[in-house]
């Protein structure tokens, strides 16, 4: 009889994670980027640069060697130029989005853009400044300078600047997310400077020959530092300074940036024609191709595009996934049927959605709309709990499902079902 009742536990458990294992669970919004990935081309000025994305999104900002700033418009695609200093670099945008701090690498200066009216104003560094950075506050601007092995913070609300001796030819240059640390790729040094904000003191840490970018994830537990003489990228622990992963990537990678919610490493490869993809997890790298010497990286705000500079041509690619699940799943139960509604994911992947489909489990009794947010699935048997799996679908492909469960009755409730796993 205990063996009966042992046996009978384990079919239920048993049933249990066989229906898990059909569900696939989604994350929330911010979840890991999608695999599947699409790339569009926006037409620049000559030889782009960096490229830096505002907080929230609206705006993409890149520098042209020859012929000033490009802005833009990320619903549009429209570019408006913008005149700033001489060979202009480096790009960032201050954490509130009023302005954006671009490098003049033959002026010696930085130029100061006013967001509301791209206004431009001029503060002079170090010789050849190359890239810039904004601390989380704010309170900040730093800025790495080639040719004197220096570096200049800039107090924004003065812009009184102060320079600071790191290696040899400085190149690029970030903010961990709390401001404690200031990370800069020396180029000729086979190492990597770390600055203290508090007193400006620095400490050197070997990584590959010929480092030139530098990121920090957003929670703070790496750096990464592309190699780029090694066709690879450095992994830092920022605890013990230790390099803890070499990751080969494709030839030639020049900068490098962290998505948003830390799943996965950007870098451009110079001499590919491609952008490595880093799993954060498992640090594997995949590929992705784009234009001619790809130069700078940006993610934007939401994860839902990766933006990538391609210094040998006039364009800038925009690489796009699958929307995020849709969110807020609930299932009302009728008479052999069930009423499913959801919401919008608000990270659509960079592409426009153009339907949902909810799918019953098992069965696979199925209805679709193209915008609307919700729908009824009809035919459906009495008693009987279905596992109900929405999903949203862009040009580039389909999200993961928001899973809700729900009992069809002949005396349906007017109370909707909890979801069962949602996205």
């Amino acid at each position: 009889m205990v063996r009966r009742t042992v046996l009978a536990m384990f079919a239920v458990i048993a049933t249990a994670f066989a229906i898990l294992s059909v569900v696939t669970l989604p994350g929330p919004a911010s979840a890991t980027t999608p695999f599947q990935t699409a790339v569009t081309s926006i037409t620049v000025g000559a030889q782009p640069y960096a490229v830096a994305v505002s907080p929230d999104g609206s705006s993409v900002w890149v520098t042209n060697d020859v012929s000033g700033i490009s802005r833009i418009n990320t619903i549009t695609n429209a570019v408006t130029s913008i005149t700033v200093g001489d060979q202009p670099f480096g790009v960032a945008a201050s954490p509130d989005g009023s302005s954006v701090w671009v490098t003049n690498f033959n002026s010696d200066t930085v130029s100061r853009i006013n967001t509301a009216t791209n206004a431009v104003t001029s503060i002079t560094v170090g010789t050849g400044p190359s890239r810039v950075a904004v601390s989380p506050d704010g309170s900040s601007v730093w800025v790495t300078n080639q040719n004197s092995g220096t570096v200049s913070r800039i107090d924004p609300v003065t812009n009184a600047v102060t320079a600071i001796t790191v290696g040899t030819y400085p190149y690029s240059i970030a903010v961990s997310p709390d401001g404690s640390s200031v990370w800069v790729a020396n180029n000729n040094s086979a190492s990597v400077s770390r600055i203290d904000p508090i007193t400006n003191t620095v400490t050197a840490i070997t990584v590959g020959t010929y480092p030139a970018g530098v990121a920090v994830s957003p929670d703070g537990s790496s750096v990464w530092v592309t190699s780029n003489n090694t066709a690879s990228v450095s992994r830092i622990d920022p605890i013990t300074n230790a390099v803890t992963a070499t990751i080969t990537v494709g030839n030639g990678p020049r900068l490098v940036a962290v998505s948003p919610d830390g799943s996965s490493v950007w870098v451009s490869n110079y001499g590919s024609g491609t952008v490595s993809r880093i799993n954060t997890t498992t640090n594997v790298a995949t590929s992705i191709t784009v234009g001619s010497n790809p130069f700078g990286v940006a993610v934007s705000p939401d994860g839902s595009s990766v933006w990538v500079t391609n210094n040998g041509g006039t364009t800038v690619s925009r690489i796009i996934f699958p929307p995020q699940p849709p969110a807020n799943i609930t299932a009302t139960p009728g008479n052999a049927q069930a009423s499913i509604s959801w919401t919008a994911p608000t990270n659509t992947g960079g592409s426009p959605i153009i339907g949902y489909t909810a799918t019953a489990s098992a069965g696979g009794l199925s209805c679709t709309t193209t915008t609307a947010t919700s729908c009824t699935i009809s035919g459906l048997t009495n008693g009987t709990t279905y596992y109900v799996s929405v999903t949203a679908t862009n040009a580039v492909g389909t999200s993961d499902p928001s899973v809700v469960s729900v009992t069809p009755t002949t005396t349906p409730s007017s109370d909707p079902v909890a979801p069962a796993f949602t996205g």
